[in-house]
């Protein structure tokens, strides 16, 4: 059986499809599907072009095909683990989905952080939003593996 997450942030352009990518990639082999997806996305946008270079550098350069999607009351029964960059996104997934509150969790929940929106700012802020994501992708995959949620 396959474990599915989805990964969400605001527009759907550039956290959550980081995270998207990143945790695909830990988890790389093993029955899983990662998506991503937007509280106020459009549909088909385009990765925001400052992460979409970052991710290129560091050799995960799946985004060009990404387009954005706004989340759907309708599709959130579909996952196992929904994770969220903000408490704002958490909330108003659960206000969509109320039944989901134990499978809605932050992505940077093993550190109980928050990853903030880098765009429109300068670079720097947006290689720390990626390293923040990076490293919570890391940890979820181990958590995930390691309570054998994941084959």
């Amino acid at each position: 059986m396959t474990f599915s997450i989805l990964v969400v942030c605001t527009a759907n352009i550039c956290r959550s499809p980081a995270g998207e990518v990143m945790l695909a990639s830990e988890l790389q082999g093993r029955q899983v599907r990662v998506e991503s997806a937007g509280t106020l996305a459009l549909n088909g946008n385009a990765v925001d072009s400052t992460v979409s270079r970052l991710l290129e550098a560091r050799g995960l350069d799946a985004m060009l095909s990404h387009r954005s999607k706004p989340i759907m009351p309708t599709m959130l029964g579909r996952y196992d683990l929904i994770l969220c960059m903000e408490n704002e996104h958490l909330e108003q997934v659960l206000r969509m989905y109320p039944m989901g509150r134990g499978k809605v969790r932050l992505m940077g929940h093993w550190s109980a952080a928050q990853v903030p929106d880098p765009v429109g700012k300068a670079e720097p802020v947006y290689a720390a939003a990626l390293e923040q994501i990076e490293t919570s992708a890391k940890q979820w995959a181990q958590k995930l593996t390691n309570m054998g949620m994941i084959q």
